[in-house]
């Protein structure tokens, strides 16, 4: 059996702290070589929280005493009392992380991620290994700082398996969301409503309710919001003319840029300058 584990404290010990927001205080990495089988039985569960991730293969985890397949990209999340019995099969081909937490917060930040259930589906992701090896590493050496640094990369797996829970997600999530990535990206192109519909498989009117939904903003306010934040940043910072700074935020005709501008922020490109500065 292949294992690499860090502790905080000693082996398999249930730390709780309610003296600070959140704290990992173990993390591992398990995976069968020749074993047929190991499992782990924890009637009464433990006082801390306990993830584990499957990264390959299968992992059989028993909910409410019935037996279940948590497979591979897939996340079991304990929480403190809940009874825990999970088995790891040679057959299965399991590799498993795990990592265990604590603190005050924890359930808003459960919360925040999305993880609110047993289960989650986050996939397989080359980020998750990155981090829980991090967090392994740092409880080994236990260097200055090195209980800020898991915390923080233990958030952040939280959040990021639960923002990439394919549960939770749809193939129209993504694509709106690759859409606003776009817009970002390409704010200086002329972006077509109507592209962005088709792309999206939504009719116009369909999209625009879509996206204000998602955003709060139609998708021409939104755009015309990212032009007028990059305009006031080099209005601010740069030495670049009235000219310059429109052609850079996608208005080919200062004129116009300077109408918009000012429709929306109350002053001329040229007032806003002296202001800022």
């Amino acid at each position: 059996m292949f294992q690499l584990t860090g502790y905080l404290g000693g082996y398999d010990e249930d730390i709780v702290r309610e003296d600070v927001d959140f704290l990992v205080t173990s993390c591992g990495h398990y995976r069968l070589a020749e074993r047929p089988y190991l499992e782990t039985v924890r009637p009464e569960g433990r006082m801390d929280y306990q993830l584990l991730y499957v990264a390959k293969g299968a992992l059989a985890v028993w909910i409410n005493g019935e037996e279940q397949s948590a497979p591979e990209g897939c996340g079991v999340l304990f929480r403190p009392g809940e009874p825990q019995k999970y088995c790891y099969r040679l057959e299965d081909g399991p590799e498993v992380y795990w990592m265990h937490f604590t603190g005050r917060d924890t359930e808003r930040i459960l919360a925040e991620a999305g993880l609110a259930g047993t289960f989650c589906e986050p996939g397989v992701k080359g980020e998750y290994p990155v981090l829980f090896d991090r967090i392994i590493r740092e409880l080994q050496m236990k260097r200055p700082g090195f209980s800020v640094l898991c915390s923080g990369c233990g958030m952040e797996l939280l959040a990021f398996m639960g923002r990439q829970d394919t549960s939770q997600r749809t193939p129209a999530d993504e694509a709106m969301e690759e859409i606003i990535a776009r817009f970002h990206r390409e704010f200086r192109e002329n972006i077509r409503v109507e592209d962005c519909a088709k792309a999206c498989n939504m009719s116009k009117s369909w999209f625009i309710r879509s996206f204000r939904a998602r955003t709060g903003e139609t998708p021409q306010r939104y755009l015309t919001n990212i032009r007028l934040s990059q305009a006031r940043e080099l209005l601010s910072s740069s030495s670049l003319n009235i000219g310059e700074i429109a052609a850079f935020c996608g208005y080919e005709n200062a004129l116009y840029f300077s109408r918009i501008f000012r429709k929306y922020m109350g002053l001329s490109p040229s007032e806003y300058r002296h202001r800022a500065r």
